[in-house]
């Protein structure tokens, strides 16, 4: 038994204006006035074809779409390349009483495929008038103004538009929402491969409006990956392929700490991935509960932090430089696995750290030999290095509370921002075991990097 085909009682015709679709004559003047921006007499065309079938429309518009775009492969080049579609219309009729498919197609004069039948649901006409105009597809597609739109038949269009827009800017949300659902699995399918970082996800729209979506489950997905990087970080440093490189950069306000620190950030990612093809990533924390945005990024920038932040016990888990444990964090502890601490402050280390909760005539020097610099800016272009030393107990000293075990030297130089930056550089690819006997100069790395990260 053939199966009866069913009426369509509304019909969305998508064609391109070229003579070759349009399986009749009386087309041709008509396809000329629509490219020249008049629709009108196609759709007369249109409907009176119908008429002559005995398909009656009662509500009809139509609108050319001249500024659409479409993505192709293109195998030359091996990418993608966003070329304009071809000149089409978009006509859509709706029916006294319905009448099949194949039926209207031979009424019109063109192929059934260029006939799209409306989806079902009480919303499938109202959608195929919003896309007249790309109503709920912004910021995707083109937006046409509804005055493009022609009526022939059935309430102006334009009034339509006034009445429905707020539903379908609505809509839009909606619809975004939904595509989300379908995108939300390959995103975090590629954050746990370690493609897509959080920073990625921040600043990139498509993958933003997923984030908004779906925070709590991608959140999670970073969540593992930092797990999971920590604790290959562990066995990595428990096996000896890198030691933790630590840095206090100390100025005044103004003179350019956090500057300086974001300058010698890109410049490790720049050099880590030119050099060895390793991607550098780095966390900037809050000054209070630092750690609950840390999800085991390569670095750790701890920006005018307070010492009383962490606890001594936490302080002294973060920066030993063979070591990793977990580090109190509010929600969660996490893992200290960062390769690289970077603390700037306005303080001397000895005050810095004789602020941490829990120091109670503390010996500052434990904190103290786990750094590889101590960098003081008394100027914005001047820069002092120094590092560790032993200081030797001298007898009868039991007189004071405390004896520092170990305090920073003092610089015998002036650096410039160049020079300090390459020694610094040179120090963590060594700790970080990435170093090879390529030279890495920092001031090659100026021309090619221009953070504008503001002072502080």
């Amino acid at each position: 038994m053939v199966k009866k085909e069913a009426n369509l009682t509304a019909i969305m015709l998508v064609q391109q204006l070229e003579e070759e679709y349009w399986l009749s004559d009386d087309y041709k003047s008509v396809i000329q006035k629509a490219k020249d921006g008049n629709c009108r007499p196609l759709l007369e065309i249109i409907i009176q074809k119908l008429e002559e079938h005995d398909i009656i429309a009662k509500e009809a518009y139509i609108i050319k779409h001249d500024k659409d775009k479409v993505t192709i492969w293109n195998p030359n080049k091996m990418k993608n390349e966003i070329n304009d579609k071809e000149e089409h219309v978009h006509a859509l009729l709706k029916f006294e009483k319905g009448a099949s498919l194949k039926k209207i197609a031979l009424a019109i004069g063109v192929e059934p495929q260029y006939l799209e039948r409306l989806k079902s649901g009480r919303y499938g006409y109202d959608n195929c008038l919003a896309y007249m105009v790309h109503a709920k597809d912004f910021p995707e597609k083109y937006q046409y103004s509804p005055d493009e739109v022609i009526t022939v038949l059935g309430e102006s269009y334009k009034s339509i538009y006034q009445r429905k827009i707020e539903t379908w800017v609505r809509g839009r949300a909606t619809k975004k929402a939904k595509e989300t659902d379908l995108s939300v699995d390959w995103l975090i399918e590629k954050i746990l491969a370690g493609e897509i970082s959080k920073s990625n996800i921040l600043l990139t729209d498509e993958y933003y409006a997923i984030y908004g979506q779906h925070k709590r489950r991608i959140n999670e997905a970073l969540d593992t990956v930092g797990e999971r990087k920590s604790y290959q970080a562990i066995i990595d440093l428990e096996t000896g392929n890198y030691k933790k490189s630590a840095l206090f950069i100390m100025a005044d306000s103004g003179v350019g700490k956090t500057k300086f620190s974001m300058e010698l950030i890109h410049h490790l990612q720049n050099i880590a991935k030119e050099n060895y093809d390793y991607n550098i990533s780095y966390c900037l924390t809050a000054s209070r509960n630092a750690f609950d945005e840390y999800q085991g990024q390569d670095i750790l920038f701890l920006d005018d932090i307070r010492g009383d932040s962490l606890s001594v016990s936490d302080w002294l888990k973060l920066t030993d430089p063979f070591m990793i444990s977990p580090i109190s964090a509010r929600y969660h502890n996490k893992m200290g696995s960062a390769k690289l601490i970077i603390i700037t402050s306005t303080l001397l280390p000895s005050v810095f750290f004789s602020q941490a909760v829990g120091n109670k005539n503390e010996d500052n020097g434990q904190f103290i030999r786990r750094f590889d610099y101590q960098v003081y800016i008394p100027e914005s272009d001047k820069f002092l290095l120094s590092v560790p030393e032993k200081n030797e107990q001298v007898e009868g000293q039991n007189a004071f509370p405390v004896f520092h075990s170990y305090s920073f030297s003092t610089a015998t130089e002036v650096l410039d921002k160049d020079t300090a930056m390459e020694r610094i550089i040179n120090t963590i690819f060594d700790n970080m075991n990435l170093k090879n006997k390529k030279v890495i100069n920092a001031s090659d790395q100026t021309n090619n990097d221009n953070p504008n990260t503001q002072q502080k």
